[in-house]
């Protein structure tokens, strides 16, 4: 073979060779994108679905987590026009009407099998169920043995004398644990009563004040200096936190959801995900990463194995509406200050 011919071979080679680079260049830059949107403390389950839902659908999905689950809400009905995401997760129940009030969803009355009907909450098809769990009373059983004090059972018992300085919850002005802690208490009392029992139990909150999120409250559990707290049931079965136990005479049920933003770019593949985390292999990832039950009752739970099961549970009160952003400020006007 002469030299002219190999270099004329090389030459065909290397103009393939780019050819192919380019063409898979192109394909990158013009895959199907999703962005998923979510509190920060659903990063986990976050990443997870989108890198399944990526790997399943051949698309470049990412999770993109956005402060707690107040800040998230808030961002959505700022971005509702143009928002820079497609699909949002982790909207709690209590809060997810102010994003139907405002436009800011697309609701596509999808039917999914496999998901009982009860665990279905929003009537407007919009929001769909994701996870759950449980919000009630948690205390050092340790700690509390050694005092001689016998554990609380009910929101009333948290205002008998021997709890003062022992008690926290999260602030609901930035923690959406907080804000659930409020639903419930609302739910059960009633919006009179129930800021009438706020103020009293102001004055058993510990030295530490009001823990501005999960993890905060967790360090304050961990260390002892809070030894009652109105939180999740999960701090019972953490190991970082092992002296917790749980009052299973009532609980608050948490249920956080998923939807498709009405203005999303790619609504289309939008429904997809939605579908995707519903579906046994998305729920499957629900409760290895984040601490909280699915909703398909064949979905794998190994983390919440032992999660302590209330008695009786109280669902939000939807006569309550969309009060969040109400209850948020009055809070911070008649409790925290005073």
């Amino acid at each position: 073979m002469s030299i002219r011919t190999i270099l004329a071979v090389l030459a065909i080679v290397a103009a393939v060779v780019a050819v192919y680079l380019a063409f898979t260049a192109f394909q990158q830059t013009t895959a199907k994108k999703l962005v998923i949107v979510g509190p920060a403390g659903i990063r986990d389950l976050g990443v997870a679905l989108a890198k399944k839902f990526s790997e399943k659908y051949g698309v470049n999905a990412t999770f993109v987590p956005l402060g707690g689950a107040v800040e998230m809400v808030n961002e959505l009905v700022r971005n509702r026009d143009n928002p820079p995401w497609d699909v949002a997760i982790g909207i709690p129940e209590f809060y997810y009407t102010v994003l139907v009030e405002k436009g800011v969803l697309y609701c596509p009355d999808l039917k999914v099998e496999g998901v009982p009907r009860e665990e279905f909450w929003d009537p407007h098809h919009c929001v769909y169920p994701l996870d759950k769990s449980y919000i009630g009373i948690v205390y050092n059983a340790t700690a509390l043995e050694r005092l001689g004090i016998k554990p609380p059972e009910t929101l009333d018992d948290l205002l008998k004398p021997e709890y003062r300085g022992l008690v926290t919850y999260p602030n609901p002005v930035q923690s959406g644990t907080g804000l659930a802690v409020l639903s419930w208490v609302m739910s059960v009392k009633g919006e009179d009563e129930g800021w009438a029992y706020l103020k009293k139990l102001a004055g058993q909150i510990s030295k530490v004040g009001y823990p501005s999120g999960f993890t905060p409250l967790r360090n304050a559990l961990k260390r002892g200096d809070v030894l009652v707290a109105l939180s999740w049931f999960s701090h019972a079965i953490d190991p970082g936190t092992p002296h917790m136990k749980a009052s299973t005479y009532s609980a608050f049920l948490y249920r956080e959801g998923v939807a498709v933003l009405k203005n999303a770019r790619n609504r289309e593949l939008a429904v997809e995900f939605v579908k995707f985390a519903l579906s046994k292999e998305g729920q499957d990832l629900v409760d290895p990463y984040n601490y909280m039950l699915p909703v398909r009752p064949d979905a794998v739970v190994k983390n919440n194995i032992g999660l302590p099961q209330p008695k009786s549970v109280v669902v939000y009160n939807p006569a309550l509406g969309s009060k969040a952003d109400e209850w948020r400020l009055r809070w911070q006007r008649e409790i925290a200050t005073g």
